[in-house]
This record gives structure tokens, sequence and C-alpha cells, in this order.
């Protein structure tokens, strides 16, 4: 016999896998034993060995048992072009989610990092950096102004994001109207606003922030307290800058981060200027 015939587990090594895969493609009829004696133990012919090298290597692409058993009932070179293209375009379609999945990741690790870099500088120094366009869905605050109707507006927002099956990676934040800056009426027109990962094609009802020169400033706060705003517009009149557009205020730290209630986020002004003539 054993010259005739391959154990189980003889057939199991030769393949890398174990007997008990090869119990289970006995039992699903995928893959059965040329012959089992009366104790119960299976063995295997030697022209049976391409059959499951086969099953192994269609396996071994991610090609589920099911269509693999399907296949073999008419395998043809035809037949199993059309599978292996299809499980192609299947593995193709799974790295553009991954390369997507990446680049959240990416986009929320930037923010952390900006927070990192952030304890290494001067908190109350404002700085000029160039900034990327970016996108986001705007909606502007529930009135009176406070924690509460700031807590609700957001929830709005996130429940916008969501529904568009969209990964909120690109944090929230508040956009200051610029018009109600010059009017010194810091809060009119100003809301929150979640920034859209880049790489998403435009979507209805989103601003687009765009890109330039900005003056940034760290700051502890709500954004709906103007003490840092006005520190910023201050440094702003000092240095000749004059604003060019809304303010953005980026929370690039919640509160979930603090071991302690402190009750403000930590955040980034971003100011975009020109310089006076």
């Amino acid at each position: 016999m054993k010259s005739t015939y391959i154990s189980i587990s003889e057939m199991a090594k030769l393949h890398g896998i174990t007997r008990q895969t090869l119990i289970h493609y006995d039992n699903i009829d995928l893959f059965k034993p040329a012959k089992v004696d009366t104790n119960g133990y299976r063995y295997y012919c030697k022209h049976q060995i391409p059959y499951l090298r086969e099953i192994c290597f269609l396996k071994s692409l991610g090609i589920s048992l099911k269509d693999i058993q399907q296949h073999f009932q008419e395998r043809t070179p035809e037949n199993e072009m059309y599978l292996l293209e299809k499980q192609k375009q299947y593995i193709m379609n799974q790295i553009a989610k991954l390369n997507t999945l990446r680049e959240y990741l990416n986009q929320r690790i930037d923010l952390y990092e900006e927070a990192v870099d952030a304890g290494m500088m001067r908190m109350s120094l404002p700085f000029v950096r160039y900034i990327d366009a970016r996108q986001a869905i705007f909606k502007e605050w529930l009135q009176p102004i406070d924690k509460d109707n700031l807590h609700t507006t957001l929830m709005d927002l996130w429940q916008r994001i969501f529904e568009r099956e969209m990964v909120p990676s690109g944090g929230f934040g508040s956009i200051i109207k610029k018009s109600g800056v010059e009017k010194n009426k810091w809060l009119q027109g100003a809301g929150s606003c979640i920034f859209l990962p880049v790489w998403n094609k435009e979507h209805e009802n989103t601003l687009t922030i765009p890109a330039g020169e900005y003056v940034c400033m760290y700051k502890y706060g709500m954004p709906y307290d103007t003490e840092h705003l006005e520190k910023l517009m201050q440094w702003l009149a000092k240095n000749n800058y004059e604003l060019a557009g809304d303010i953005i205020d980026v929370c690039l730290l919640d509160t979930t981060f603090y071991k302690q209630e402190t009750g403000v986020d930590f955040c980034m002004l971003q100011a975009p200027v020109t310089l006076k003539k």
C-alpha cells in the first residue's frame, strides 16, 4: 500500500498544509482521497498531487474554496484565466482601499506631529507658513454660541460626513469670517468645519480654503474666545501684514487627550495674509 498510495500526513506535508485541511477538503467534496481503509484512514494517489497543488495555488491567491470547487467542475484554460482575472481585479480594488486607508492614517499622523512639534516652539510666537489648499464642510454656529451649541453644530457636521461614508481623518476646526473680523464683530458668520481628505473628489456644499501664506499661532482655548484672535490681529498689524481671508482655527488635540479636565482644546490659528504695500 505504501508504494501505491500516499498517506494523509505525507500528502499534507508535501503541500505545506495540515491533515485537518485535507479532511475539510474531503468533507466539502473539494478534494477526496483515492482510498479510505476500514479504519477510516485516508490515502491518495500520486496522480492527485497536481490537483491539490493547483488548489493550494488558487487558495494562496485568496480565491475562496467555494469558487475553487465550482471552477474544478469545469476547469478549462479559459475558465481559469477568467477566475484569475476576477481575483486580480478584486486585489486591485483592495489595494486601492488600502492606499486610501494609508492616506487617512498619514493625514491624522500629520495632525499629531504638528501638536508634538508645537511643544518645542514658543507657544505665543506667531510664525509664517505656506499651506496648501483644503476642502471642508462648514456650518455656522448655533446661537447663542457656547460649548453646548458648538457641540451641536459639530455633531451635525459629523453626521453629514458619515452619511457620505467618509473618514474624518483631516480633523475639525472653526472658520472665523474675515468680514466679521474687519467690523470688530469677531464671531459674525463664524462656524465649525470638518476638513475633507485632499484626495477625495469635490463634494456638494463644500468650501475651498485657498492655498497661500498663513500666519499661524498655537493656543489653548475655545474657538469662540476672541482673546487669541485679537492678539493675532495685533501681531499682524505690528509686522506689516493684512488679513487676506477667513481665519482658520484648527483643532490639533481635543480634550480627550488630557488626563485632567481642561475644558479647552489645543489649536492652531491660521490667518491668510498679504504684506501691506
